[in-house]
């Protein structure tokens, strides 16, 4: 298999060495925001731009072995590429005046302003050798999982396997959540968990009501002889039987 990085290179070169006799350089005209560079962008050349396309398409893939390899590629190119934003932004924040930093997220960047914290704080992880390159996960939302812990939580990651290139976010959440102790219950969250059981409860008690209707000809909710165990049928619930089957509904 053609290896296309080469490829790629050799495309580069060759709009570089031999370029047009009368092309002439394309200038942006307008500056870039904030000030804080003068000059100008140059445009992309047409090699450029094929060698841009060539990194993006798919490469013939056979074997297993060729498969793996290029998958290896672009997931260590995402990588670097959400590095570097991070990088880029931590930066920006150093060099532009007083607001433009804020204004540029808001405005000129293509996610939120809770996705650059998050590609800032990995960067800033991986440049102060908190968090290896090595064990950097492919997507910036997993790494933020391991910048996020407290120092004990780093440790028995390491100890525990989890810091590795392929650990998924989930996995990190769920250890995350194993060793922090759950939160007291606020009345608020009692009164949400009494009307989730209630209504789960009223749900049940209408499953039994039309099972009881439709296979026993017993309506509980209308049928007095019933309710009175004139019937030969006897309804006594306790308190704590509906409570378990609430527990049970529950787990």
């Amino acid at each position: 298999m053609a290896n296309v990085k080469s490829f790629m290179k050799k495309v580069a070169e060759q709009g570089k060495a031999a370029p047009p006799p009368d092309a002439k350089t394309e200038v942006a005209s307008t500056p870039l925001h904030g000030g804080g560079r003068s000059g100008a962008a140059v445009a992309p050349s047409k090699a450029d731009r094929r060698a841009s396309d060539i990194s993006d398409a798919i490469v013939p893939c056979h074997t297993r072995q060729e498969f793996a390899q290029e998958i290896r590629y672009h997931w260590n190119r995402s990588r670097k590429e959400f590095l570097s934003i991070g990088r880029y932004l931590n930066r920006a924040k150093e060099i532009l005046p007083h607001g433009d930093f804020e204004a540029m997220i808001e405005s000129d960047m293509p996610f939120s302003v809770e996705t650059a914290f998050r590609f800032r704080a990995v960067a800033e992880a991986v440049d102060t050798g908190r968090l290896s390159l090595d064990v950097l996960p492919g997507a910036e939302s997993v790494a933020y999982q391991i910048v996020t812990m407290t120092p004990d939580e780093l440790e028995r990651a390491k100890a525990q396997g989890l810091i590795r290139p392929d650990v998924t976010r989930r996995q990190l959440i769920d250890f995350k959540r194993s060793l922090r102790p759950p939160k007291d219950v606020t009345p608020n969250d009692r009164r949400r968990q009494l009307l989730a059981d209630y209504a789960r409860l009223r749900v049940r008690m209408a499953e039994i009501r039309d099972e009881l209707r439709r296979d026993h000809g017993i309506d509980p909710e209308h049928d007095d002889h019933v309710r009175s165990g004139r019937a030969g049928v006897t309804i006594d619930v306790e308190a704590e039987d509906i409570g378990a089957e609430a527990e049970d509904d529950r787990r």
